[in-house]
């Protein structure tokens, strides 16, 4: 009796479910994702060998750009909310809720306090034009208690430490300075020295990475 040999075809696979589950993560990460605000200045860091990682969130950032203008930039936008209330009440700034919610969702930023309501009436473009006017956020080192960077650096730690403890965020922030490879060093000098008088002795410098001559020596040995 002949063998009956079924008639053999290629195996489908059904790709909707893959399909679905593609696009359901890509509508994720889109509705939660949240655009980094472009920095008002363009820094070209300097070059080293350092290998070190800067951890890509609770980073607080002293930006000095070429002509040695310092700017602030804080991450986590409910530690920028509670330092702005606090600011504003402090020193009288006459902050509406809506410019504190700006203040919150904004980037760097390098005006004295007295102009921080104007700034924050401005459109991004209008905030860089204006920022040129002064002289980044004002630094007295001669009087630490007169400097408003070290005011600012200080207040929001304090708020990021805050909320650390109510378990709001995973840790305190990482201090890193970012100057342009042509910041002249006095005024680079006057932010470290600024963190070294509020008793912050461990912040990171950015830099480009570059290639280890030590290495590639050993790679041609």
């Amino acid at each position: 009796m002949p063998k009956h040999k079924p008639k053999r075809s290629a195996p489908t696979i059904d790709m909707t479910a893959m399909c679905d589950v593609a696009f359901l993560l890509l509508t994720f990460f889109m509705l939660t994702a949240k655009m980094k605000n472009q920095e008002s200045v363009v820094i070209d860091t300097p070059s080293s060998i350092s290998e070190t990682k800067l951890p890509d969130a609770n980073t607080l950032t002293v930006l000095v750009s070429k002509e040695g203008k310092p700017m602030l930039d804080m991450a986590g936008s409910h530690t920028r909310e509670n330092l702005i209330a606090s600011m504003n009440s402090r020193y009288q700034l006459g902050l509406t809720a809506e410019d504190q919610k700006r203040f919150a969702n904004s980037g760097s930023f390098g005006v004295p306090m007295k102009s921080l309501k104007k700034w924050l009436e401005l459109a991004g473009p209008e905030r860089t034009e204006y920022e040129k006017q002064f002289q980044g956020v004002p630094i007295d080192t001669a009087d630490i208690n007169k400097s408003e960077l070290a005011d600012w650096i200080h207040s929001a730690r304090l708020e990021q430490f805050k909320l650390k403890k109510e378990g709001k965020v995973d840790s305190e922030y990482v201090i890193v300075v970012k100057a342009d490879k042509d910041t002249p060093y006095p005024a680079v000098q006057k932010v470290i020295n600024t963190l070294t008088d509020i008793n912050v002795n461990k912040f990171n410098l950015i830099t480009n990475m570059e290639a280890d001559p030590n290495k590639l020596e050993g790679v041609k040995k």
